[in-house]
């Protein structure tokens, strides 16, 4: 049976220095505390003791300290991948997927603490991402534009069960806050998504389907092109397509016949993020991101994988009894303010007679 894991990121600085990531923060940590006379370990930091003794302890000469550190991050920026998003063809330009991502500006990121998933706004105040974000509890921010939105509501859906192997992997985000400027994307409601070609936008880790998905490389919106290779109806060992209500695209190598120009996949941290497809009057979202199949068992991301979407058309009715139709808002308060001035008048009018 193949690895099947969902593809929400749990990046997060430990500061342990056992990543470069993680070096890096602690160097600058640690030259900060110099400047300002803070004694590291009576900040709330954790230190491993060799760390300690070697820092702290021994006391390193500032000048020293900073010029080793400035030389450790120089080198360390050789090796660390910038913070990219979704996993693309390695005969690809990398900046082709980033420039399409930047055609779809409903797509946002949704945070809590470290962790990160995607997710697609729906309405002013709606978002529309997986239910599996995140296992330490509901998004705290949705990231959109260059906006910061509080997320004051998390509603799962209510079949969700915790799995993302028995579907259901769906949930809307109320933000406390309408978005201004950016238009919030439609979704399907018909049944023809198989064959036609989806748009994966996201925010996840990044890699070509040589190398697979680069583990803490989340950050960066991309989109990908894929075909929409199975439904529900069934698909081959390893899949999710016997579960209900789930579209499935396969990565495909550039050698392939059937191979898109702009082929790519879905990775951890594109959790949430749409699928859409153009039926002729634009894109409209059809999935939303869920699981990632290491089908070939050589990494996640590598050419061969499968991507597992929420369809979303079977959950239309859940989603508008959840959200107000445009307008909604408006018109009660539009009647509830027609209603108080009527009853302040007619009290007016008790009292005058």
């Amino acid at each position: 049976m193949a690895a099947v894991q969902t593809v929400a990121n749990t990046g997060i600085c430990a500061w342990m220095m056992n990543t470069p990531d993680d070096l890096r923060c602690f160097l600058q940590l640690f030259y900060l505390a110099r400047i300002r006379g803070i004694i590291i370990n009576k900040a709330g930091v954790s230190i491993s003791g060799a760390a300690k003794q070697s820092l702290i302890m021994n006391r390193i000469n500032l000048k020293t300290f900073v010029i080793t550190g400035i030389l450790a991050a120089a080198l360390l920026s050789f090796s660390i991948p910038s913070a990219e998003g979704i996993v693309r063809r390695d005969d690809r330009d990398d900046q082709q997927y980033i420039d399409w991502g930047a055609d779809f500006p409903s797509v946002g990121k949704m945070t809590r603490g470290g962790s990160l998933g995607s997710g697609v706004l729906i309405r002013s105040r709606w978002v529309l991402t997986a239910a599996h974000l995140f296992d330490s509890g509901d998004p705290e921010e949705f990231e959109i534009g260059d906006s910061l939105y509080t997320v004051s509501e998390f509603h799962r859906h209510p079949d969700w069960g915790g799995d993302i192997n028995d579907g259901d992997d769906l949930a809307l985000a109320r933000l406390g806050a309408p978005v201004p400027g950016i238009t919030p994307s439609g979704w399907y409601t018909g049944s023809d998504e198989v064959g036609q070609i989806g748009v994966s936008v996201g925010f996840g880790n990044t890699g070509t389907g040589e190398t697979g998905q680069i583990s803490g490389t989340a950050g960066t919106k991309r989109a990908a092109e894929s075909t929409i290779a199975r439904d529900d109806s069934g698909g081959p060992p390893g899949t999710r397509a016997q579960i209900a209500d789930t579209l499935e695209y396969d990565f495909l190598d550039p050698d392939d016949p059937d191979v898109l120009d702009l082929e790519g996949m879905a990775a951890q941290g594109d959790s949430g993020g749409p699928v859409f497809i153009d039926f002729g009057d634009g894109y409209l979202v059809a999935g939303i991101h869920s699981g990632v199949f290491d089908r070939d068992e050589e990494g996640l991301g590598t050419y061969g994988d499968t991507v597992a979407a929420v369809r979303v058309s079977a959950y239309d009715e859940w989603i508008t009894s959840t959200i107000p139709e445009p307008g909604t808002w408006g018109l009660f308060a539009g009647f509830g303010v027609f209603a108080v001035v009527a009853v302040w008048r007619r009290r007016i009018g008790d009292r005058e007679s």
